[in-house]
């Protein structure tokens, strides 16, 4: 690595380091300040809180990522314009951009291992979030309602679908278990009309009974009542429900290709599977439209470089919630859906990349 390029990248990682870690204290700041009263009324110790935030760190390092990366490059580019060292390259016969170059690389390299991180540890940290926060501070105190259309992969490696869950009555309607041999091919299939929660056991009532061969069913039986060996209860039911935050890239692609052959459609679940590969590369082209445009104003100073960086990254997260919405209502095909915002401003970066003569 030549010497400018450790210059360049030694001044950009600081003000990346500096940026996570002011977007981390501004969000412990303003959801400690939003979420105090909670924790004073259902007798928080300040021990459980301290972990629950922790936990929650590595998701907030992701998600805020990409603006810590936009913004670090125009406080690089403006700290370099104000110290004339852009005007010292070029009078050197070097392109300004040849300064920018070390930077948008490092955000190709930070994506990969973003996705790696997200892979490995996002997932574990926010299970433990979610359990520190239902166990140990909230306690169990806030029932939770009605929940319709509930997806869930038990321990026993079954899917769950139901149609409606009540955990206050204790009663779940509209019932089927998907189970799986070993080689993840659909084995039998359970339909029932209703299922009740009694005497921390789960029944089944009127149902039918699917078994499978192959691709062929090869038997079929009819039940009144059925007791079912699943061991969460209507409210872990209702809290566990699957969530894609908790699971790795290979393990919700598991899970979608069972709710598949189940017979379900997971288009939230695709969108979510593609968005993990999707969001991780906005660190690279966030910097990819950003630094050109940065080195195009460099003399726009911090305030306005600041203002730059939010609007940015305003309009991009805009794109990417809004791709996202229309994949979950089925307008756009999932993988669409979760890139179009990342095609949109990777086509801007590379204009104005390559239209950059200074």
């Amino acid at each position: 690595m030549k010497l400018l390029d450790k210059y360049s990248l030694r001044g950009f990682v600081g003000f990346v380091l500096w940026s996570l870690m002011a977007f981390l204290a501004l969000f412990y700041i303003v959801d400690v300040v939003e979420n105090v009263d909670n924790f004073i009324d259902r007798g928080a110790i300040w021990l459980d809180v301290l972990l629950y935030y922790l936990a929650y760190t590595p998701y907030i390092v992701v998600l805020v990522s990409p603006i810590a990366m936009l913004l670090s490059s125009n406080f690089a580019c403006g700290s370099m314009a104000r110290h004339r060292e852009i005007i010292a390259v070029r009078s050197g016969g070097i392109s300004s951009l040849r300064l920018g170059l070390p930077i948008i690389l490092f955000g190709f390299v930070w994506s990969i291992l973003i996705i790696v991180f997200g892979e490995f540890v996002v997932p574990k940290t926010n299970e433990i979030r979610d359990t520190i926060k239902t166990e140990r501070i909230d306690r169990k105190r806030n029932r939770t309602t009605r929940v319709r259309n509930l997806l869930y992969q038990g321990e026993d490696g079954n899917i769950y679908s139901i149609g409606s869950l009540d955990p206050k009555r204790s009663k779940a309607t509209d019932i089927l278990i998907v189970s799986f041999d070993r080689n993840d091919k659909v084995e039998r299939m359970i339909r029932a009309r209703e299922a009740r929660y009694e005497q921390n056991r789960w029944k089944l009532i009127d149902g039918h009974i699917y078994v499978f061969e192959g691709d062929s069913a090869v038997g079929y039986s009819t039940f009144v009542e059925r007791r079912l060996g699943l061991r969460e209860s209507p409210m872990e039911l209702a809290e566990r429900r699957a969530d894609p935050d908790e699971m790795g890239f290979f393990e919700l692609r598991k899970f979608i290709k069972r709710i598949v052959r189940a017979g379900g459609d997971p288009i939230r679940e695709r969108t979510d599977l593609y968005m993990k590969l999707s969001y991780p590369f906005i660190n690279f082209i966030i910097l990819l439209f950003g630094v050109p445009l940065a080195l195009r104003f460099q003399r726009s100073g911090l305030a306005m470089g600041f203002a730059q960086s939010l609007t940015i990254a305003f309009v991009y997260f805009g794109a990417i919630r809004i791709g996202q919405v229309l994949a979950y209502n089925g307008t756009l095909p999932p993988l669409l859906g979760a890139t179009i915002a990342n095609i949109f401003f990777g086509t801007a970066g590379i204009i104005l990349l390559f239209s950059y003569r200074q």
